[in-house]
């Protein structure tokens, strides 16, 4: 018997079953493992949980080997039992305190989820484990062969010194990093994690380009701390004091963007920037920066104290199949300031300093979004 890799049964199409019939001969087959991948070169604070009739190996190339996969996976652990769909199923509702959204990334390293993964499965008596061999199925069992197209690798794997400033990110700033993008598309980088203001580090494999920000996301997090540095600084701009004092102000850009929302999702849109571009602090006046601020409040909600989204009409950039290209959508302010990193010379002298260039600026921003609007 060939098994899908959800424990489903390959069945040939000349035979006939009822539904009934059917369901209890798939329900026999639920041999396989619950394995923990981990991302290859990398030490981050996340790990993929999952389960396959196959082999945890065998699980692990296909996913590589997908556009969608968010990393390059390796094998850290996995566990082989009499019910991997159970088991899963039960690991996952344990430890969805850590699990990313609708996703099956826990934002933990793969030996403590292997912890946690034993310890839950030694706390329940149903799922029994199994020896390796009991997976692997028989000859005479087979019905028919499955043919799979071989998927060419469409990864772009990073280089080292992409991996390094991944973790010089994490460690000199002390924080376990939260990644996001794929590192098989155009671009990706990692967060520092936090709810308001975050470093963040981006790397477009595209443009070779790498940003190092200070990020305020039109979020609710711990009341809404967008609308508090809009509000403060409409009352007392501080923006030009922050810009008299920075070394090169000309080499660092603000960016206050319009996120639409489309339940959690942000597509792109044509009026995405606010005051009409991205601008460098050295060409930001007095003038520009009301006027910019302005129309980032305007993305939030007045009848609430400014502490929701408004709705506003929109274009998406891309033409949808179905539905209207303007319409109208939730939307909320973004700001973003950055600047260009390098990885010519000393990687970690680059951060070091990038870091220290921008920290009046994330000071700035931490204070005005913390204060009392």
């Amino acid at each position: 018997m060939q098994l899908g890799d959800y424990g489903i049964a390959l069945l040939p199409f000349s035979l006939k079953l009822s539904e009934e019939s059917r369901m209890e001969y798939l329900a026999d087959y639920n041999d396989g493992y619950v394995y923990i991948l981990e991302v290859k070169d990398i030490d981050l604070p996340v790990c993929k949980i999952g389960m396959t009739t196959r082999t945890p190996y065998q699980r692990c190339d296909e996913i590589n080997n997908s556009s969608t996969g968010d990393f390059i996976w390796s094998v850290a652990h996995y566990i082989a039992v009499d019910d991997c769909k159970k088991l899963e199923s039960l690991v996952h509702s344990k430890l969805a305190p850590l699990r990313q959204k609708g996703r099956e990334f826990f934002n933990t390293n793969a030996d403590d989820a292997y912890t946690a993964l034993l310890s839950i499965f030694e706390k329940q008596t149903q799922i029994k484990k199994i020896n390796i061999e009991e997976i692997v199925p028989q000859k005479n069992q087979l019905i028919r062969k499955y043919k799979s197209r071989k998927r060419k690798n469409t990864f772009k794997r990073i280089d080292s010194e992409y991996i390094e400033l991944l973790q010089l990110f994490a460690s000199l700033l002390n924080v376990k990093g939260r990644p996001f993008g794929q590192l098989n598309k155009p671009s990706f980088g990692m967060s520092d994690g936090s709810e308001g203001v975050q470093w963040n580090l981006s790397v477009s494999t595209d443009t070779e380009s790498i940003r190092l920000g200070v990020n305020l996301e039109g979020m609710k997090y711990s009341d809404w701390p967008i609308s508090k540095f809009i509000l403060s600084e409409l009352d007392n701009p501080k923006i030009a004091e922050i810009t008299s004092n920075l070394k090169n102000p000309g080499n660092i850009f603000i960016c206050f963007s319009r996120d639409a929302w489309q339940v959690t999702s942000r597509p792109a849109i044509i009026e995405r920037h606010l005051g009409g571009k991205e601008f460098s602090l050295a060409e930001m006046d007095a003038h520009q920066w009301s006027n910019t601020l302005k129309e980032a409040l305007g993305c939030l909600n007045k009848e609430s104290n400014y502490h929701g989204r408004a709705k506003q009409t929109v274009t998406l950039e891309n033409r949808p199949r179905s539905g209207e290209q303007v319409r109208v959508m939730e939307v909320s302010p973004h700001l973003t300031i950055w600047s260009p990193l390098s990885l010519s010379g000393n990687i970690r002298e680059n951060l070091e300093n990038k870091i220290a260039e921008l920290k009046p600026v994330y000071d700035w921003i931490k204070e005005a979004s913390a204060s009392e609007s």
